[in-house]
């Protein structure tokens, strides 16, 4: 094998390290010239993302905001329709109570309510009758309450969920 090497010119030997040198200097460079790009590109990338990031801290930032607002708006809305709820149950309450004093005081209309079964029962079943009516009024109250309440908190939730969403 050597013997076939000693066959090859000296000339050659210098023309080949000469080309092998070629090729390891173009390929330093272009290691060199795409090292450079790269640290290029990732410094314009994190300038972008640095861009990016506070827009979106700015965006974030400015919908918190506007949701505060909202949420502040929607629970002075609640408030105040639990106070009208709460009035409107005083209300309520008020004109129960007058209309069972004015029963109370009014044999006619206390009868009339009982039925024509009470007449047979005697005193002692239209008071029984007074008292169911006094707690179906009750109840009636609670409901019709509870249904003002109910409405305004759901009103509220939508109102929430609107200002999260974006909807009008």
């Amino acid at each position: 094998m050597l013997a076939l090497l000693k066959l090859v010119p000296f000339k050659d030997w210098v023309y080949l390290s000469l080309i092998l040198a070629l090729l390891g200097g173009f390929a330093a460079y272009t290691i060199h010239e795409r090292r450079i790009g790269a640290a290029h590109e990732a410094t314009a990338l994190k300038k972008s993302s640095d861009e990016l990031q506070a827009k979106a801290a700015a965006h974030v930032a400015q919908v918190a905001k506007a949701y505060a607002e909202s949420s502040t708006a929607n629970e002075e809305n609640l408030n105040a329709q639990l106070k009208a709820a709460s009035d409107q149950h005083d209300s309520d309450a008020q004109r129960l109570r007058e209309y069972d004093a004015y029963r109370r005081s009014h044999s006619a209309v206390a009868s009339a309510q009982a039925g024509s079964g009470a007449g047979s029962q005697g005193g002692s079943g239209a008071g029984e009758d007074v008292d169911q009516l006094g707690s179906l009024e009750q109840v009636a109250l609670g409901l019709a309450t509870a249904g003002r309440e109910v409405n305004a908190a759901l009103t509220a939730c939508m109102a929430d969920r609107n200002s999260l969403t974006g909807k009008p």
